[in-house]
């Protein structure tokens, strides 16, 4: 049963607190993270369907962004979402990231060590004014979605694609429209989505669940009513 979202705090080893949503799903956590200059308002109804599709959805606001500190910068959106992750994955287990435009760039320096071995890049923009700097590049498994009729994306795709590490699928749908928007327009793109992160996600988390199922059982116990108390 999926639950109404709840608002979440996430204080970073760097002192910034990003704030957002989470439905606290029994599933497989997927992280969502918007572009720059938006909120967590910009994915409508994308966090919802992904959620009622059984997965734990988190979605933050960038540092500067929504209700989050600070100001907006560029230059920390890969520190954030990497001590993002530090704060998350000890709790839930490895995350499915999803991100698109610009802020999406950041996701090719981030594999299952940092706890995002499953990724979605949907409609990537360029972040850095130099370009993507490959040396720092990582190897996850990637499905990037892209509209057709959308030129400049898809130009760029074509460029960035051969270059990225690890297994990755390219999902291109006849639209014209980019980010959130692609997917509201395409209900087939969402869909597959949803099944790449259930094919693949959920190995990680099972695995996760397997090696710490005594932790698990520990916090559940905490969390029960003290029966003597009831009595």
């Amino acid at each position: 049963m999926v639950t109404r979202p709840i608002p979440v705090a996430i204080r970073l080893s760097n002192d910034v607190t990003l704030r957002g949503y989470e439905w606290s799903v029994d599933g497989p956590p997927v992280v969502f993270v918007h572009d720059l200059g938006d909120d967590l308002d910009a994915w409508g109804p994308v966090t919802s369907k992904v959620a009622h599709s059984g997965f734990r959805v988190i979605s933050l606001e960038l540092r500067g962004h929504g209700l989050s500190d600070g100001e907006p910068d560029r230059t920390k959106v890969r520190e954030d979402v990497r001590l993002m992750l530090d704060e998350i994955v000890p709790s839930f287990g490895p995350v499915g990231l999803v991100s698109y435009g610009a802020a999406s760039e950041v996701l090719l320096s981030l594999d299952g060590q940092d706890g995002a071995p499953v990724q979605v890049i949907i409609s990537p923009q360029q972040l850095e004014p130099d370009g993507i700097d490959w040396a720092t590049s990582k190897q996850a498994m990637r499905v990037i979605v892209g509209g057709s009729l959308d030129e400049p994306t898809h130009e760029y795709l074509k460029a960035i694609y051969p270059k990225m590490l690890g297994e990755k699928l390219w999902v291109s749908v006849a639209t014209a429209k980019h980010g959130p928007a692609l997917l509201i327009d395409q209900p087939t793109a969402l869909e597959q989505m949803a099944i790449f992160l259930r094919r693949y996600l959920t190995a990680y988390h099972l695995a996760w669940i397997k090696e710490h199922e005594d932790q698990i059982r520990a916090v559940a116990q905490s969390r029960r009513p003290d029966e003597s108390k009831q009595n």
